[in-house]
């Protein structure tokens, strides 16, 4: 495993793969997290180097929180690792909130302190919210007591919301950006926070599991290479090549992608990729930009839905239709997964427009009039 160390820590050393705790595996047919598989993934991944290990507040209905303890308990390695976890926002009404969920958090977690803490899916509005409440003032407080070690924040919003933020705490001491080879223009992102002596943490390096089962298109792309690499590797090696980037967190769901991931990260210098497979990723990133419909990441921040609409069910299967290629002649294809979507009474004829969806997308996905489009494509 190789590491780095953010500008304003650094005295500790982070893996490059960190394990993110948002798409944990299932039991067969159940949303019910499989605790046994995650607690041998959360073993593996610590027993081949992985030190940083991303929860949050509502990641499987409150669930990771809660397993990810159990585990680090009972594999006894609580003082080896370093444990992420954010403030959900959207949840603080009054400042009263802040304490009560924290202690929630540390509760599900079973342990005392939390070791790098963010204000989850930071944007303007919620810069301003964070202000009104005084929220960086209890932070300041939690790291003042030793209830949390660092203070940093995740972010979904405009390059001028990035930096407003970044200038307007001067105690931030990292960032989390979603970046990826379809997702470059974080790269300034990343570069000014660098450039505050900020490292940055990078969410959905795979875009959701996208770039890592890519259509043969992509993969005759990668196949036609110097260097051919399985394509989870060709994405995670593009992230690693940014200096600026610290940590790479992967959601894995299986214990194989975990063993791919983690021998990928042994070899993810910054700067070690020559310009011809640097060519290759940008091929790559401008097939998939020229096609996908919708840039959902499956986060499900958007659920539950109060009609129980199947919303990223229904964005990945559209973006599969047209990665496909099966979309090109008509724009229209009839698909059988949605009709059992529909059969099901989580289609988009359910919908009523309530646009609660809207404000909890990290993509600022408007969602409900991509959802007719879809329904109208894929009926």
């Amino acid at each position: 495993m190789l590491y780095r160390r953010f500008p304003r820590i650094p005295e500790k050393e982070i893996s490059v793969l960190g394990f993110g705790m948002m798409r944990l595996p299932l039991k067969k047919d159940t949303n019910e997290i499989d605790y046994e598989q995650t607690k041998a993934m959360v073993k593996n991944a610590f027993d081949n180097g992985i030190n940083y290990f991303d929860t949050a507040y509502p990641y499987h209905g409150g669930k990771s929180e809660v397993v990810l303890g159990k585990a680090v308990k009972e594999l006894g390695i609580r003082d080896k690792i370093y444990i992420a976890d954010k403030m959900p926002l959207w949840d603080v009404k009054k400042q009263d909130d802040l304490q009560r969920i924290f202690d929630e958090q540390l509760k599900r977690l079973g342990t005392d302190y939390i070791d790098f803490y963010l204000l989850h899916a930071m944007n303007a509005e919620r810069w301003q919210q964070v202000k009104d409440l005084q929220i960086l003032s209890f932070i300041r407080q939690l790291k003042s007591s030793g209830k949390i070690k660092h203070i940093g924040f995740s972010f979904h919003d405009s390059p001028d919301a990035f930096k407003t933020i970044i200038d307007g705490f001067p105690m931030w001491e990292f960032c989390q950006v979603q970046y990826n080879y379809m997702d470059r223009d974080a790269a300034d992102l990343i570069a000014y926070a660098a450039k505050n002596e900020i490292g940055s943490i990078v969410m959905e390096p795979l875009r959701g599991g996208l770039l890592a089962q890519p259509p043969k298109p992509v993969l005759d792309i990668f196949a036609a290479a110097s260097k051919p690499r399985m394509p989870a590797e060709w994405g995670l090696r593009w992230v690693w090549e940014n200096q600026n980037v610290v940590v790479a967190l992967s959601g894995m769901s299986a214990p194989e992608q975990m063993v791919m991931n983690i021998a990928t990260a042994c070899a993810g210098h910054p700067n070690s990729l020559p310009n011809a497979q640097l060519d290759t990723v940008k091929k790559a990133s401008e097939w998939f930009n020229s096609r996908v419909k919708v840039p959902c990441t499956g986060c499900n921040y958007c659920s539950p839905c109060p009609k129980k609409i199947a919303i990223s069910d229904i964005f990945r299967e559209w973006n599969r239709l047209s990665l496909n290629g099966h979309l090109e002649a008509t724009g229209n294809a009839k698909s059988a997964a949605y009709s059992d979507i529909l059969k099901s009474g989580r289609g988009v004829d359910q919908c009523v427009e309530c646009r609660l969806c809207e404000g909890y997308c990290p993509q600022k996905i408007q969602i409900p009039d991509l959802l007719k489009v879809a329904h109208s494509a894929m009926q």
